[in-house]
């Protein structure tokens, strides 16, 4: 049986000084940030993160929608095939509709074909046309909690 472990992210310096995220106080585009961990048998096997709008990331859409960023989705390669990356996947959009976000977007490369089926299969739905590198974007509106 495998547990999530749902983990807020809030950034913090180590060393130097604090980070700094440029806010639009018009916009309300506050910074979240969430990591979650899919484990099976007290081993991490899976995971993902994504990351709400920050300086480093671009605007909404001008429809006035907070977007958060799919940032990074893992599965150990001997445990794929297993639900632990849908797992993880359904949590990071749970964790992301409770923090206020309506919409994920992600960006991927066309020959992840496995990736793809799967966002697919979550019902994420192309952006526009694949980006000048090639990648393709996808987003997903997510219910109000």
């Amino acid at each position: 049986m495998s547990q999530v472990l749902d983990l807020p992210v809030t950034p913090t310096s180590l060393v130097g000084d604090d980070p700094t995220f440029v806010v639009d106080e018009d916009d309300d585009a506050r910074t979240a940030d969430d990591v979650v961990v899919v484990f099976d048998r007290n081993v991490a096997v899976a995971g993902g993160s994504y990351r709400g709008r920050s300086a480093a990331l671009p605007a909404p859409a001008g429809d006035g929608a907070r977007v958060a960023h799919v940032t990074g989705v893992w599965v150990l390669p001997g445990r794929r095939r297993r639900e632990h990356v849908r797992r993880a996947l359904v949590e990071i959009e749970a964790s992301a509709a409770r923090a206020g976000f309506s919409r994920l977007h992600v960006v991927v490369e066309p020959s992840r074909t496995d990736a793809l089926a799967l966002l697919r299969e979550r019902w994420f739905t192309p952006v526009d046309a694949p980006s000048a590198t090639g990648d393709l974007e996808l987003e997903k509106w997510l219910l109000p909690v």
